[in-house]
């Protein structure tokens, strides 16, 4: 089953600018519906800002290092997670698999070259 909603989140480390690669993050439909309900659209301006926000903040220590895995940076090495501007990377979910799936949460990861 396709994701509802996808974000892409630049992984940087804590100190620095250059990236270490960038994660798209495809939320089920359920989660979506959840996130929806408790921040509800705005009337002219679309989604509330607070839906992306709580993906991000929603990945999980056990994500987080999945994620580092798959950049191949060390167990110690400590990144965050922004949000890539402008946009998310179009993924086709029938032709692009995703990299690994976690509490019903798609992630493809990339490196920077």
């Amino acid at each position: 089953m396709s994701s509802a909603h996808k974000i892409e989140l630049l992984v940087l480390p804590l100190s620095g600018f250059v990236p270490l690669g960038y994660v798209v993050v495809g939320v089920p439909e359920e989660e979506m519906r959840k996130l929806k309900t408790e921040f509800p659209d705005r009337q002219w301006s679309g989604q509330d800002p607070r839906v992306n926000e709580a993906i991000k903040d929603g990945v999980t220590d056990e994500e987080r290092k999945q994620i580092a895995v798959h950049l191949q940076l060390r167990p110690s090495d400590e990144f965050k997670l922004e949000f890539r501007t402008p946009g998310s990377r179009y993924i086709d979910e029938s032709k692009e698999m995703p990299t690994f799936e976690k509490n019903g949460k798609k992630f493809w990861i990339f490196r920077n070259p």
